[in-house]
């Protein structure tokens, strides 16, 4: 597996991840949709960052491999489980 898929599926992977973190912090904490929209953006973002440095790939190229599927997977788990808590 080339690095730049390496990549791919751990951000995939942590979107997951994240979109339970924002779906926490909007019933747990009552931060509002908007709020939580920005932290799961910043996330990415640093997430990223930390990709680029600790397996030494193009800043630039690192932020744009897997943003679809990050975004796609991130919303999918936020909205689902939004949708969970809401009807349970």
């Amino acid at each position: 597996m080339i690095l730049s898929e390496r990549i791919y599926w751990i951000k995939a992977a942590s979107a997951i991840l994240v979109g339970l973190t924002c779906t926490a912090l909007q019933h747990y904490y009552g931060l509002d949709g908007a709020v939580v929209f920005s932290i799961g953006s910043i996330i990415y973002i640093l997430f990223s960052e930390v990709l680029a440095i600790v397996m030494k790939f193009d800043r630039n190229r690192a932020i744009r491999v897997g943003i679809g599927a990050f975004i796609f997977l991130w919303m999918l788990t936020w909205t689902l489980f939004n949708t969970i808590l809401l009807t349970g």
